[in-house]
């Protein structure tokens, strides 16, 4: 899915969102996350991060919405949008494949240029999605479209060409459902559009550095969390419809063999995945916690 937006027509909307991040930041909800306080600035003023700015494109892609791994005993979970290819390297990669072969087929002006963004900047991704038309801000703070779901990789690409497009937003089809919000196991929605990063799963797993603060049960979860995505009547949608794909063979699901990995092995599994990012201890930090919750 792909949308456009004028820049300076979108700015009434997009400040309304950057006060309510700001205050997000200013509450300390991003606990340990600190890159989001250096990126505080760009994220309040995109042409911070790319100057000419003037138009902008967003881009949706869903990814496969089958469950990887278990709660079973014996078994472990992964966040689903860790199975496949880092996107943060792979979606960018086509990306700019896309616009550079755009630049050659149509008629761009000389000093077009644009920054391809995904996840690697400082930009707020869901809010230029939603400015676009391509879904809505759940209460679990994911974009949700009606038909795809949440499970959606957003990329956003800045350019100096100027779409004289104004905002398409989508209604909010949440309506009054709060399935998300009542089975997060953390209780890490302290409201609707309201995350607390330290409670949430996904964060303590993926994010967290060193010890947390208390004990979780992180329901099986050893990387991410996708508890308030499988409970959104959205995502059953989109799981139906989905065609059926096998995990990653670095995504294993042993509890035991997990347990017994060494360093040089996790490190040489994880190698050139998104999982890379969570560093050996606290992988290790994450399967006890569920064993942990697993012992009678």
């Amino acid at each position: 899915m792909v949308g456009a937006v004028d820049y300076s027509l979108a700015q009434p909307i997009y400040q309304e969102h950057a006060s309510r991040y700001e205050k997000w930041v200013a509450n300390q909800s991003h606990d340990q996350m600190k890159y989001l306080e250096r990126g505080l600035d760009r994220r309040l003023n995109p042409k911070l991060v790319f100057p000419e700015l003037e138009g902008v494109i967003a881009v949706a892609r869903p990814y496969a919405a089958q469950p990887v791994g278990s709660s079973a005993p014996g078994e472990v979970r992964y966040a689903r949008y860790l199975n496949g290819i880092d996107y943060h390297e792979n979606m960018k990669q086509d990306l700019e494949r896309t616009m550079e072969q755009l630049k050659s087929t149509l008629q761009f002006p000389e000093n077009f240029s644009y920054k391809v963004c995904v996840d690697t900047s400082a930009v707020l991704e869901r809010t230029w999605a939603v400015l676009t038309g391509l879904g809505w801000i759940g209460k679990n703070t994911l974009l949700i479209h009606p038909q795809l779901g949440s499970y959606l990789f957003l990329g956003v690409i800045f350019t100096n060409a100027k779409f004289e497009k104004s905002p398409t937003r989508l209604k909010d089809y949440c309506g009054n459902c709060t399935r998300c919000l009542q089975s997060c196991p953390t209780q890490a929605f302290t409201e609707p559009h309201y995350l607390e990063s330290k409670k949430c799963i996904s964060y303590l797993t993926l994010e967290k550095r060193g010890t947390w603060e208390q004990k979780i049960d992180t329901k099986g979860f050893v990387a991410g969390c996708d508890i308030c995505q499988e409970v959104c009547p959205y995502n059953t949608k989109a799981a139906k419809s989905a065609e059926s794909e096998e995990s990653a063979a670095y995504l294993v699901k042993d509890l035991t063999i997990l347990s017994k990995e060494t360093p040089e092995e996790y490190q040489k599994r994880v190698a050139g995945t998104a999982l890379s990012r969570v560093k050996y201890d606290d992988f290790q930090r994450n399967l006890k916690a569920v064993i942990s919750s697993t012992e009678v």
